[in-house]
């Protein structure tokens, strides 16, 4: 007796059509490098299904973003001069901006000559 192979062990499974596909689906799949021909087979569309979804408004002319990956870990050792900041710290000193006694100030003492212009 011979027996009929179902799948072939390099095949791979075509998926079922969604009953709903929507345009934030496919925005996501573009935003993650899925091109059209990805998206065809994702879905298991025919050819003229998908340009048919690229004729709606919001995906009109928009394209598969180009995802890079680094060939390399990539580390940012700079971090480590910056000072870290406390975590527990509540509130910011702040410089009262008085001047004392001691500065020298051009045209006398301004933090009271305001409110003469007034009177």
């Amino acid at each position: 007796m011979i027996e009929a192979r179902t799948q072939n062990p390099g095949e791979a499974t075509q998926s079922e059509t969604p009953q709903t596909i929507t345009v934030s689906m496919v925005l996501e799949d573009l935003e993650n490098g899925v091109d059209r021909n990805g998206i065809k087979e994702k879905y298991n569309l025919q050819a003229w299904e998908v340009k048919q979804m690229f004729e709606h408004p919001s995906l009109k002319g928009k394209k598969a973003k180009k995802v890079r990956k680094l060939s390399f870990n990539f580390i940012d050792d700079t971090a480590l001069d910056k000072p870290l900041v406390d975590p527990a710290q509540t509130s910011i000193p702040m410089d009262d901006g008085l001047q004392t006694e001691s500065e020298d100030v051009p045209y006398g003492n301004t933090n009271e000559d305001w409110k003469h212009s007034f009177e």
